[in-house]
């Protein structure tokens, strides 16, 4: 039954079509992260505009810095989605994502500690709960930055 003509040429158009909606579904979230890029950064820009309204000066850099990090995140998945578009091995675009969550873990890092350090009166219990998320972003920090050395050792052979 396998060998027969018209089964394999349902394989091999079954294969097409799905192939076809997959790109068609990749173009799709391109526009949509694209869209969703531009609103964050025209919200981040019109939040910078309105800075001097602000009562507290590091309260409003939080959440310029914040809306321009989650920008460059939007940037960052859209080039993963391009890279899962364009290459031809599904091992091959494992990478980028890594590095996305790498980075956006970074900047969870980050955006985090600068809050802790920088708010007048913090409860001791919001203190103990930021260092919990402090300990648990480093640690999936390192499984990733693990997986990712994995993932280039397995390339090279």
């Amino acid at each position: 039954m396998k060998n027969h003509p018209e089964f394999k040429s349902l394989r091999i158009f079954s294969r097409l079509f799905l192939l076809k909606a997959e790109e068609i579904g990749y173009f799709v979230i391109s526009i949509g992260l694209l869209i969703g890029f531009a609103l964050v950064v025209f919200d981040a820009f019109k939040t910078l505009f309105f800075i001097p309204s602000y009562k507290d000066f590091t309260q409003s850099s939080i959440l310029i810095l914040d809306k321009f990090l989650i920008a460059l995140i939007f940037l960052e998945i859209f080039y993963t989605v391009q890279v899962a578009l364009l290459e031809e091995s599904a091992i091959k675009c494992v990478e980028p994502f890594l590095l996305v969550a790498i980075t956006a873990l970074i900047r969870r890092l980050l955006i985090l500690s600068f809050e802790v350090s920088h708010s007048k009166e913090l409860p001791v219990e919001k203190i103990k709960y930021a260092l919990i998320e402090l300990l648990e972003v480093g640690f999936l920090i390192l499984l990733l930055l693990a997986g990712l050395i994995v993932l280039r050792k397995m390339r090279r052979g």
